[in-house]
């Protein structure tokens, strides 16, 4: 062993006197030499050393050679060389790499236990019905407002659905309203009117509210489409100008 690699050793030299194996001691010369080939500088190797040595008692290593080969001269960190059991060499500060590390492990743990204890494993919660928690929709709404606040319009089935050209009702396409785009009642309306129906009045420009009155209160409701009135007083209207 050269005198250099000696005293890096001098922290354990009270160890590396109880190696009784020729071939130990050779391994551990050769680690020695091997690290400080690749940059590991002497003072580091030297300090770390002391500070794994001084972590145990001396009677707990029952075998000084391996302790010296597996736990005293392996760097612990993480992949960046500068790092030194979680310690910045150059700098003293913490490695954030490490800090990482640590972080992800202790919420994959966490996130574990609450699976095991049926939790939702994000929030630590109990799920609802559906299998997800109420931190999980309301984290859900507040990434994605609007699809929270506007539901999903829901397709309807069946025949398709427009709107009468004549009165605005809601009407199914089907049969005659797909040649003329009118109701029943305004198709009856126009066949029997013909020629001389009496044109519809339209409603003024601006008009809000129906012309027309219930009893003596003058009606509140919104006039329909190209109308002066609503649809109930247009019903009646209708039904007064068949008979």
């Amino acid at each position: 062993m050269s005198p250099h690699i000696y005293a890096v050793l001098e922290p354990v030299h009270l160890l590396l006197e109880r190696v009784t194996s020729d071939f130990v001691v050779r391994q551990i010369a050769r680690e020695v030499g091997r690290q400080l080939r690749e940059g590991t500088d002497a003072e580091r190797l030297h300090h770390r050393l002391t500070a794994r040595f001084a972590k145990v008692m001396l009677s707990e290593i029952r075998d000084p050679g391996r302790w010296l080969l597996g736990v005293a001269l392996p760097r612990w960190g993480c992949g960046y060389q500068d790092c030194e059991a979680g310690v910045l060499w150059s700098t003293g500060k913490d490695c954030e790499v490490c800090a990482e590390i640590v972080q992800d492990k202790a919420a994959a743990r966490r996130r574990a236990q609450r699976i095991e204890q049926g939790l939702c494993p994000e929030h630590g919660t109990r799920p609802g019905p559906g299998g997800r928690c109420v931190d999980c929709v309301l984290d859900d709404a507040i990434r994605n407002p609007a699809s929270a606040s506007v539901p999903a319009q829901r397709q309807v089935e069946g025949p398709p659905r427009g709107s009468c050209g004549d009165c605005g009702a809601r009407i199914v396409v089907i049969g005659r309203a797909l040649e003329d785009g009118l109701c029943k009642l305004c198709r009856e309306e126009a066949a029997v009117l013909g020629t001389a129906a009496v044109p519809a009045q339209t409603a003024p420009a601006g008009q809000e509210t129906c012309s027309g009155r219930d009893g003596d209160v003058p009606c509140g409701r919104k006039p329909l489409p190209s109308r002066s009135v609503c649809g109930i007083h247009r019903v009646q209207e209708l039904a007064g100008e068949v008979a």
